[in-house]
């Protein structure tokens, strides 16, 4: 069975891709012939690239990955991205009988037909998803006078670098219910180092820079801007 749909998928990377070719053997090809494939699929073709979508395996991910909870919550379209940006490549569907040219009409069909009832089982057993809080910011180190007094010597210099450093944390994807953005200030050099907490895990890690203003001159801080600016600036 695996072994007729290899094959069908061969002949689609001759016919189609021009380039990375190789792509096929190395990652399509080894999870089709894994144990852990499920069908269905949705295998996508470019003349340089392949991606597959894993409907199959869809039900699991929703129900093992509050992420994905949250990814629902917050955009409901999964796999709009390809529907949106792949409508120039070739799409298939690949289901145990082998490998079926579809439309992306058809695609988004088939999406919906595995999504919507893995939600739906999601919310019959646990209730309704998670909403999509902005992500919680806690201030270490900094008085909460400190910090207004640092906001408003910006505002003195017609700057708001600093609240839009800040205000960027609220941008970040919510992915668990254990999720927040920690903000260190360092008085000594005056500046803030921040980092991402996802379930007891330290995530992505920089800094909030100060660096001058006109009337005491510009300082890098000991973090190079490519374009220098005085006030504020994240550095990662």
């Amino acid at each position: 069975m695996k072994s007729k749909i290899i094959t069908q998928m061969r002949n689609i990377v001759a016919d189609v891709m021009t380039s990375f070719q190789t792509d096929f053997e190395n990652y399509d090809r080894p999870y089709i012939e894994s144990d852990e494939c499920q069908f269905p699929l949705i295998w996508i073709v470019g003349e340089s690239h392949t991606f597959m979508l894993k409907l199959g395996e869809y039900r699991d991910i929703f129900f093992n990955n509050e992420s994905a909870r949250f990814a629902y919550s917050k955009n409901p379209n999964v796999y709009g991205y390809h529907l949106e940006y792949n409508t120039d490549d070739n799409w298939f569907l690949i289901t145990k009988e082998g490998v079926t040219p579809i439309t992306l009409k058809q695609a988004e069909s088939a999406i919906k037909d595995y999504v919507i009832p893995a939600v739906k089982a999601w919310e019959a057993e646990y209730g309704p998803l998670p909403k999509v809080p902005k992500l919680p910011v806690r201030f270490q180190n900094i008085t909460l006078s400190k910090l207004k007094e640092l906001i408003i010597d910006c505002h003195n210099h017609d700057d708001d670098s600093l609240m839009d450093c800040l205000k960027r944390f609220h941008l970040y994807t919510r992915c668990a219910t254990d999720q927040y953005i920690e903000v260190n200030y360092n008085p000594g050099y005056n500046e803030f180092v921040f980092s991402e907490h996802t379930n007891g895990k330290v995530g992505l890690v920089g800094g909030i820079v100060f660096h001058g203003w006109p009337e005491i001159g510009y300082s890098e801080n000991g973090s190079v801007q490519l374009s220098p600016r005085y006030g504020w600036s994240t550095h990662t």
